[in-house]
């Protein structure tokens, strides 16, 4: 059964590895240096985007005296467990990803993570070889989600148009980024943290086990 689409472009914290639940933690853990705490609405708004830009928002939020590359090194310092040891792929993760590989899909990461820290993750579930690209907003001069500047690397990387792809995402910055690409999204949301309206995206579902991401895509559910 042929799919309805030629690509399929993954965010990859929350969406393919928990990953948000020890971000939480992360973001704590560095702001806690700093004799600060993060918010709910700040992390909402966060969600997405690079490095180089949460640092940037961090140091102006919290009038933090010290230059923008310190605060970098102690954010990454931080939460590299996050990609090292702590995330596991999410349910139906390596069973989605394998099959859409074998009927001939194009795969790739979009995501606001470093290529490093894509390069990790691939690397440590043996997932790198399911993916035609790796796509970070390192590509895109650090501009993260809802910029749709990832997600137009990625549709240009894999040689497509937009309409040809759909976008999994997590969160409510991923979903207008997909949005403002032009590309079809379908939001995968987590109860423990997911909030906001995601009612823009073509298709909500709980987890990436829900048989009607097959259907949406136009292919046999197995």
């Amino acid at each position: 059964m042929a799919s309805n689409f030629k690509a399929i472009l993954f965010d990859m914290d929350g969406t393919l590895i928990d990953s948000e639940i020890h971000w939480v933690e992360a973001e704590n853990n560095f702001l806690s240096h700093y004799g600060k705490t993060i918010s709910t609405e700040w992390a909402d708004r966060i969600t997405g985007k690079s490095l180089f830009e949460t640092t940037k928002i961090f140091k102006e939020l919290y009038n933090l005296p010290h230059p923008h590359e310190e605060i970098l090194a102690k954010k990454i310092e931080c939460s590299n467990s996050v990609y090292t040891e702590k995330s596991q792929p999410m349910p139906g993760a390596d069973k989605l990803l394998q099959y859409l590989k074998n009927i001939g899909l194009k795969l790739a990461i979009a995501s606001g993570a470093s290529l490093e820290r894509i390069e990790k993750v691939m690397d440590r579930f043996g997932w790198r070889n399911y993916f035609d690209e790796l796509c970070s907003t390192d590509h895109v001069n650090f501009a993260g989600k809802p910029d749709p500047a990832v997600f137009n690397y990625a549709v240009k990387a894999l040689n497509l148009s937009p309409s040809d792809c759909v976008v999994f995402e997590d969160s409510i910055n991923g979903v207008v980024a997909a949005q403002r690409a032009g590309i079809p999204c379908v939001a995968v949301i987590d109860p423990r943290w997911s909030r906001g309206d995601f009612s823009s995206a073509d298709m909500v579902v709980g987890s990436l086990e829900d048989k009607k991401i097959y259907d949406f895509l136009g292919i046999n559910y197995v």
